[in-house]
């Protein structure tokens, strides 16, 4: 079973512009406006903050 978010979110993740010192929390903006939300009310431990925390500086 797959589940059409996930997908979207991967495919959000990949197209994502390789800026080495992207901000987490524009990344985050980029993220919620490709999966059509106003925002993403995630927090500090979330899985995919620290994903772009770590991966993306």
């Amino acid at each position: 079973m797959t589940y059409p978010e996930t997908v979207t979110l991967a495919g959000a993740l990949a197209a994502l512009p390789d800026q080495p010192h992207r901000d987490t929390g524009k990344a985050l903006s980029l993220i919620a406006q490709r999966l059509g939300l106003p925002r993403l009310p995630l927090n500090a431990n979330d899985p995919l903050r620290v994903f772009l925390t770590h991966t993306r500086h």
